[in-house]
């Protein structure tokens, strides 16, 4: 498997010659819209899906590079992101297994304590009720 950047700037490149064709097509206008309506949802999908297995930061990066076919920051952002994720990754594939099991273990308690977080605020607002019972069989009230 390449770099992130490489397998990044090969698919925006596909996506970017199929943009530009359609911008010159019967209904070009209506391409720089979608492009932001799906670059966004691509997006939020992508960080949505960062924790959980899987391409979540491969998806991040791809709603970032479909942005990118229309903003400037969007590009800016792309390609510090893509760098950083390297960079990162070729560092920590230089650690110790201590280093990364504590890396792993400090991560999944982050996810943990935001689930956690959620939950419990979901929960305050009335929108999990059948968590009742359980609550208060461990001395939590609203």
């Amino acid at each position: 498997m390449g770099t992130m950047r490489e397998m990044v700037s090969e698919r925006v490149e596909r996506l970017s010659t199929t943009h530009a064709r359609s911008k010159e097509g019967r209904y070009g206008y209506l391409v720089r819209p979608l492009t932001l309506v799906l670059g966004w949802t691509v997006l939020i999908v992508g960080i949505v899906t960062i924790p959980l297995p899987g391409q979540g930061w491969l998806t991040t990066f791809l709603g970032v590079g479909i942005l990118s076919l229309e903003h400037r920051w969007a590009r800016n952002l792309l390609a510090r992101g893509v760098h950083l994720y390297d960079r990162f990754f070729a560092w920590y594939h230089r650690q110790s297994m201590v280093v990364r099991l504590s890396l792993i273990s400090g991560l999944i308690l982050v996810i943990w304590v935001i689930f956690a977080g959620i939950v419990w605020t979901a929960w305050q607002a009335g929108a999990l009720e059948f968590l009742d019972p359980y609550a208060a069989e461990i001395g939590l009230s609203r």
